[in-house]
């Protein structure tokens, strides 16, 4: 199956330094809803050159794109399983001079497959910046 990778480029709207940022996707990647700091950390990424290419050829990844993936290959495997359960990963990443928390929610749908979501949220985090941290 072949995935689009979501745009997290949407159109700019007033943003809130303060609080949680929220996407839901589909499976097929769509953004169903993001909130406007959701969309700030989305777009901090997009416009950061360093971020951007480590190499003139080799892109870097976004984490959120990450997290989105992650997620997705983990949901897949839910549904091909037949297991219901939702299911959460968390990762911690830099962002500014601090650090942010992401966490992935995989919400499969038994009656309508296709129909399972993902959640991402985005969290600011008090205290010092993450190393190699990350946790399933």
């Amino acid at each position: 199956m072949s995935i689009g990778q979501p745009d997290l480029a949407a159109p700019a709207a007033p943003t809130s330094s303060a609080g949680t940022g929220l996407l839901v996707l589909s499976m097929d990647g769509r953004i169903l809803h993001i909130n406007d700091r959701a969309r700030e950390f989305a777009h901090h990424f997009m416009n950061e050159p360093r971020r951007l290419q480590t190499t003139a050829t080799t892109p870097l990844r976004h984490p959120l794109m990450d997290l989105f993936h992650d997620v997705l290959a983990n949901l897949e495997k839910h549904i091909a399983a037949e297991d219901w359960s939702q299911f959460e990963i968390t990762r911690l990443a830099r962002w500014g001079g601090g650090t942010v928390r992401l966490r992935g929610f995989g919400i499969p749908d038994q009656a309508r497959r296709q129909q399972s979501r993902m959640v991402l949220t985005v969290d600011q985090q008090p205290g010092p910046s993450p190393g190699n941290i990350q946790s399933s």
